[in-house]
């Protein structure tokens, strides 16, 4: 695929070459949401300007002026053109595989409202099978400063078919002092082109300025064409619209308006797949019938605090004349649409909709039958917390909300960033992509990939059934990328992953998630899915837990171990040989134990009892002792399957570690990933002194010092280091610059500061 870069050293395009951009880092997003700036319509990229078109599935890079938009607005809103379309294609901002913003047949010009994540004053466009030009059109950005959103009912502040239509360089203004309050900066309506005698466009701009070089609607005679507008408000709250040629009717609804006094901030979301009415060839499956209604629910995506959603409604497979509404569930359907059809036309506009509690969305057709398409490119919600006293610290990758700030993006990674809404933490875990806390009132929240049910809110994980079929690429899973307590849970004093697990003050255990492999210990089918923490029976007087890979691992009052889950390389320590077990069974032969890891025990004398895989690739079952080690505290095993790397905290803080050595996980300072490079005996990790706590990663090791910085080694896949690099291999153990006063760490490289 060849890739455009578009230099910009002002609001117009200097040079178009060939090129293969380095992968980009983003800024932390802002820890409070994001508030809109509007700008005066400004053109920043017209590929006419260029000799030659944009050539078919080519990517184009933007500049973005930083005189225009500052360098810490991470969103913009443009208005897309295409035109000079060689044959059907589509634009698409961002890096997503599955999602496009602009739909086009062969020799249209068309617009569309795209509100798009920015990398350091960068946009990222991509172009479909066809070439065309493509025009940007900038309205505004988002970054931590700015107006919040507030949506209202769809209203009609405009129709001329009752007043007469906007001739030639006629001019209409919009009076919106009614409809929004003193101090809106900048309002968000739906504008629709009707009767019109021959192509044109129309600029949106505001009132008592002059009209700019830019267009916001695209009009071909004939049809009817709407577009969504974000446009400036002029001083006294009025707006411009100027029709270039011909004749046209304008209708205008408003969708809401941002203000300083507004509450709900902007979360960008990386754009996803939410709804394809389609089935897997691209034909109709559950067409939206004339007179029909479409019902679904953006909730496995959005936090419930969520007041707004940004939206792309594609029409496609359309038989009739017709047009699509979309609204918020359990409220009237209103008189206003989204997006006009006409048969065999596939055309997105896109929407701004208020969210009721319930989340859900109607999708209204009007007649004929037509497939929907949905897109989610944000959302609106009031500002979330900020945390005060022990908070959560993550790192790595935020494709699904892992780092728990309430947005999400592809291809970055992040350093240690602190999460949303939660303070006074005493333990935190993560794999990577879902992440556990426990906060000093015994409560847990949860964030990140929700596959398989793991975040324990009761919604299964995944998007692709029932509303998700179409051709192309499975839409991304339910997620939630701000920490939301998981129900039913209560007075909990640990958490354990790589399944959800729980231990309240009564040694009771409670799990939730796949149970593949008996993961669950409930007894369960192995296809079941638990949405919400149940609980272990067997299982009392539990005073510890872990979980590991394919497993989880119970320690009790009596000192004895108990595991469940996969027995494919003796990782029960029963002895028993069995491929699984989905209840508890006691691990056989220990001595009393004081503390455990997944396949690692500690007795009550400091000595290490170990079973399961070797590094080695022997099997220990039952466990055995491991020779060499005394004093011994704490261990702690990676997350690696069914590979494991061991590690032991003695009491004079010192660090030993045996086992897998792929990934360097031995920390030793050698970088052999052979098997004949692991060792079954325990050496000490040099550089480490002062240790108070351990933890785990895939094939990666963690330390806190009693000085509060976390120390690492071992290889970080996902930028569990910390430092924003993913695939990185430190043989021995260095600090983590970006973490100081930890009091707490957990697996991944997730941290509790102080």
């Amino acid at each position: 695929m060849s890739r455009l870069l578009v230099t910009l050293t002002t609001a117009a395009v200097v040079t178009l070459s060939l090129t293969t951009p380095a992968a980009q880092a983003a800024d932390t997003p802002a820890p409070s949401g994001l508030g809109f700036t509007s700008v005066d319509p400004t053109r920043i990229l017209d590929t006419r300007n260029n000799p030659h078109k944009v050539n078919a599935y080519s990517d184009i890079q933007v500049h973005v002026p930083e005189e225009l938009v500052p360098a810490d607005a991470t969103a913009l809103v443009f208005n897309l053109t295409g035109t000079d379309t060689d044959g059907a294609t589509w634009v698409a901002a961002g890096t997503t595989v599955n999602t496009s913003n602009l739909n086009l047949a062969a020799g249209e010009t068309r617009a569309n409202l795209v509100t798009a994540a920015l990398d350091k004053g960068l946009l990222d466009l991509r172009v479909g099978p066809g070439s065309l030009n493509v025009v940007v059109d900038v309205e505004g950005y988002y970054s931590p400063g700015g107006s919040g959103y507030t949506a209202v009912a769809g209203h009609r502040v405009l129709d001329t078919r009752t007043t007469g239509p906007v001739g030639p360089q006629g001019t209409i203004t919009v009076d919106l002092s009614a409809q929004v309050p003193a101090g809106a900066t900048a309002a968000v309506f739906n504008l629709t082109g009707t009767d019109v005698s021959r192509d044109t466009f129309v600029t949106a701009y505001p009132a008592g300025q002059q009209k700019p070089d830019a267009s916001t609607l695209n009009l071909a005679a004939g049809k009817n064409t709407p577009n969504l507008v974000t446009v400036k408000l002029g001083a006294d709250r009025k707006v411009s619209l100027t029709n270039a040629f011909g004749s046209v009717d304008l209708i205008a609804d408003l969708a809401g308006y941002y203000s300083a006094d507004s509450a709900s901030r902007f979360y960008p979301l990386a754009p996803f797949r939410a709804l394809d009415t389609r089935d897997a060839d691209g034909n109709p499956r559950e067409s939206i019938p004339g007179g029909g209604v479409h019902e679904t629910s953006v909730r496995g995506w959005l936090p419930d605090q969520s007041t707004g959603v940004v939206l792309n409604v594609t029409g496609t497979n359309v038989s009739a004349s017709t047009f699509l509404k979309v609204w918020p569930s359990l409220t009237p359907q209103p008189d206003t649409s989204v997006l006009n059809l006409e048969p065999g036309q596939t055309s997105a506009n896109a929407a701004v909709v208020a969210l009721s509690p319930s989340h859900g969305l109607e999708i209204g057709n009007l007649a004929g039958q037509a497939d929907a398409i949905v897109d989610i490119a944000g959302y609106f919600a009031p500002s979330f917390l900020s945390c005060t006293v022990k908070c959560v610290v993550t790192t790595g990758y935020n494709d699904t909300g892992n780092i728990g700030v309430g947005s999400t993006d592809r291809g970055v990674t992040h350093g240690s960033t602190t999460a949303f809404g939660l303070s006074d933490v005493t333990q935190v875990t993560s794999t990577g992509n879902v992440t556990l806390a426990l906060t000093s009132a015994g409560r847990v929240y949860a964030w990140g990939d929700n596959v398989s049910g793991r975040l324990g809110n009761g919604l299964a994980g995944r998007a692709d059934a029932p509303d998700i079929a179409g051709p192309e690429v499975p839409s991304q899973g339910y997620y939630n990328p701000i920490p939301e307590r998981v129900q039913i849970l209560s007075s909990v004093k640990i958490v354990a992953i790589t399944h959800g697990f729980a231990l309240d003050d009564f040694g009771n255990v409670y799990a939730w998630g796949s149970n593949t492999y008996g993961t669950l210990g409930t007894g369960q089918p192995l296809d079941y899915v638990a949405e919400t923490p149940e609980r272990v029976d067997g299982l009392s007087h539990v005073t510890a837990i872990v979980g590991g890979g394919r497993n989880g691992y119970a320690l009790k009052s009596d000192g004895s171990v108990w595991a469940w889950g996969d027995n494919a390389h003796g990782e029960l320590g029963n002895g028993s040989h069995i491929d699984q077990s989905s209840v508890p069974v006691k691990a056989s032969g220990l001595p009393v134990v004081k503390a455990i890891s997944a396949g690692a025990a500690v007795t009550s004398d400091g000595s290490v009892w170990q079973w399961g895989e070797n590094g080695d690739g022997a099997v220990t079952d039952p466990p055995a002792p491991v020779s060499g080690l005394t004093g011994v505290n704490a261990v702690a095993t990676t997350q690696g399957w069914p590979l494991s790397t061991h590690y032991a905290l003695k009491s004079d803080g010192t660090v030993w570690a045996w086992g897998y050595q792929g990934g360097s996980a031995l920390g030793d300072g050698s970088d052999c990933s052979q098997t004949s490079c692991d060792s079954a005996t325990p050496a000490q990790i040099q550089g480490l002194a002062s240790v108070t706590q351990l933890a785990a990663g895939g094939t990666a090791g963690f330390a806190l010092r009693t000085d509060g910085t976390v120390w690492a080694w071992g290889h970080a896949s996902e930028g569990e280091f910390g430092d924003g690099v993913r695939f990185q291999t430190v043989p021995k153990p260095r600090k983590i610059e970006s973490l100081a006063g930890i009091v707490s760490i957990g697996d991944s490289g997730a941290a509790v500061r102080g």
